[in-house]
């Protein structure tokens, strides 16, 4: 009788540790929405699309969270969503020594890399170089189309969205038009002695700009882009995620 009763009980602490097992391996309940800006229930928007790489497409890797896709044609770069601003942005990204508090991204990859990346997919830079900070002239080079891929703060999805949306002109007063930015590659210069190219937006650590910045290597081609203190983060953007949220920049050819 004692062997039969220790038998039955083993059986009963299989079953319930298995059943543990079973309960710690099920996804976790669906994340309940967060309070987040107004949205028009009446005309809601269609849901992005997500394209997500396949696996198998080969790609090459810097550091610093850096992937260039070169049959993709896309570069993917690993960043943090910063947040707190007191000024309007100066800078879209910002590497490490950057002007954080005046940007919307900071990164932990080199300048001189992503450059690299840009060049892999087949963009040009510009020809023809502006100087230093607040220049007038349009700044040249091949277009570039920068998205990002992030967790929608109130439905917990993957999702997609131009960077233009996560901007606000205090001048037009809306968001800015597609088409923002483009590939000046900035100031490089190669040091035959050291065997190795100085970039500029390496050594200060700024990587992409919004007001006019020569030594950065994407700049902004907008009507506004020469006068500093027009654009800041957009505090409608759908879905954007609180400061400190990580997230993925993905660089493309801007198709006219």
């Amino acid at each position: 009788m004692a062997r039969r009763l220790k038998a039955v009980i083993a059986v009963v602490a299989a079953a319930c540790l298995f059943q543990g097992c079973r309960a710690a391996d099920a996804p976790p309940p669906p994340r309940k929405p967060q309070n987040g800006p107004a949205v028009n229930s009446a005309a809601p928007a269609d849901p992005v699309k997500v394209s997500l790489p396949s696996q198998s497409e080969e790609f090459i890797s810097f550091e610093g969270g850096l992937k260039v896709y070169p049959t993709l044609k896309r570069v993917e770069l690993e960043a943090k969503l910063l947040g707190g601003q007191r000024r309007p942005l100066e800078f879209l990204i910002v590497g490490p020594g950057g002007a954080a508090h005046e940007a919307l991204f900071t990164v932990t990859a080199r300048s001189e890399h992503v450059k690299r990346g840009l060049e892999i997919i087949g963009l040009t830079e510009a020809k023809v170089k502006a100087q230093g900070r607040g220049y007038p002239e349009v700044p040249q080079g091949d277009g570039v189309k920068i998205s990002v891929r992030f967790t929608h703060r109130d439905t917990g999805n993957l999702t997609l969205a131009r960077v233009e949306d996560w901007l606000w002109d205090a001048v037009e007063k809306r968001t800015p038009e597609y088409g923002m930015f483009v590939f000046t590659g900035g100031i490089e210069q190669y040091m035959p002695e050291a065997n190795r190219s100085i970039v500029a937006a390496d050594q200060l650590g700024n990587m992409v700009a919004i007001w006019h910045d020569a030594s950065c290597i994407l700049d902004n081609r907008a009507k506004h882009g020469a006068v500093s203190d027009v654009y800041s983060p957009n505090p409608d953007a759908p879905g954007m995620p609180r400061a400190g949220a990580d997230v993925v920049l993905i660089f493309e050819a801007e198709k006219p």
